[in-house]
């Protein structure tokens, strides 16, 4: 599982923009399997996977009919999902859904509001996240590792999308 979730983080931080579907059903997916983990509290894995495949998969079926309302969709997404990776360095497990419905207005709203750089931004968040949070790193380090992603993905992202804006 480990593995896997470092390799949605990478396909993240890198094309999270260009292909836009599959962003929204990755962090869908992670976020589907961090909802069951919270609500679902000692079931098995499958349950975590069936949560995720379920988000992931209605993410995905927005972002392809209903691309504005998937922009939205996706935004809340990475919000929760970045406030819950948030969560748990600062030590602050106790707060239930609050935090993450939080993080995820605000992901929404700002996904609403700047569409390219937004979902650029938070699936460079999302990504940097998701990889950091398996990797297992001390505190500072952690820190650095998630900058240098979110920083490398921007780039990464942003020049894909000027040579896409080019043809």
């Amino acid at each position: 599982m480990k593995f896997l979730v470092i390799i949605l983080g990478l396909i993240m931080l890198v094309s999270g923009r260009k292909l836009f579907w599959l962003f929204v059903a990755i962090v869908g997916f992670l976020v589907g399997m961090e909802f069951t983990d919270l609500l679902l509290v000692n079931q098995p894995i499958w349950a975590k996977l069936l949560g995720g495949l379920g988000a992931g998969l209605l993410g995905a079926l927005l972002a392809i009919f209903v691309q504005r309302v998937a922009f939205v969709v996706a935004g809340f997404f990475a919000g929760a999902y970045f406030a819950l990776m948030l969560a748990h360095p600062l030590g602050v497990g106790g707060a239930g859904l609050l935090l993450p419905v939080a993080g995820g207005a605000i992901g929404a709203i700002v996904a609403a509001l700047l569409m390219d750089w937004a979902i650029i931004v938070l699936s460079c968040l999302v990504g940097a996240g998701a990889i950091v949070s398996r990797l297992g790193l001390r505190d500072t380090n952690s820190a650095i590792v998630f900058l240098v992603l979110v920083i490398i993905g921007i780039l990464v992202q942003s020049k894909l999308m000027e040579h896409a804006e080019e043809d």
